[in-house]
């Protein structure tokens, strides 16, 4: 699995953003109001940023060798979790970013300044989302320092030692 680039990162976040923004806008000044936003995508991007922060912190320990909760297949589920909160959290943080810019340039009204709140807060939260998923992401990824030290399996090979045919 490759790690996630922070510009593929970017790129998703803007691209998702500018599409949230002409929708968002086109409903707006087509039917005269915008969807609006609880505090719930907000808390759920919490849990899940709390959630991918756990088990990021226990691949850390299986990785220093010491006493955890966390298996190998574990760190591999939570690498692809971690991978998968990157790119998810910036395509829901576009959406929320979308909606932020529509009730900023609109007009003033009671409405607008609460959707204002909700959208930067939501933002705020799937950001730190991806950015948990993307900095576990980096504790999960495996170098040549995290082989066997027995020697022992393929890597061990001299290339040119094959046997005589």
């Amino acid at each position: 699995m490759r790690r996630t680039r922070w510009t593929t990162v970017l790129a998703c976040l803007v691209t998702t953003a500018v599409i949230s923004f002409v929708l968002f806008d086109l409903v707006l000044r087509h039917r005269g109001w915008v969807p609006g936003l609880t505090a719930w995508g907000a808390a759920v991007a919490v849990v899940m940023t709390v959630l991918v922060l756990v088990a990021g912190l226990a691949v850390r320990r299986l990785r220093e060798h010491r006493e955890t909760w966390m298996t190998p297949i574990g760190a591999a589920v939570t690498a692809a979790g971690a991978q998968a909160s990157a790119l998810v959290g910036v395509l829901v943080g576009g959406v929320y970013a979308g909606e932020l810019v529509v009730a900023v340039l609109a007009p003033s009204s009671p409405a607008m300044c609460s959707l204002v709140w909700a959208a930067g807060g939501c933002l705020l939260a799937c950001l730190a989302w991806s950015a948990v998923g993307l900095l576990v992401e980096h504790w999960c990824a495996i170098d040549m320092s995290d082989d066997d030290e027995d020697g022992g399996g393929r890597g061990s090979e001299v290339p040119g030692s094959g046997a005589p045919a």
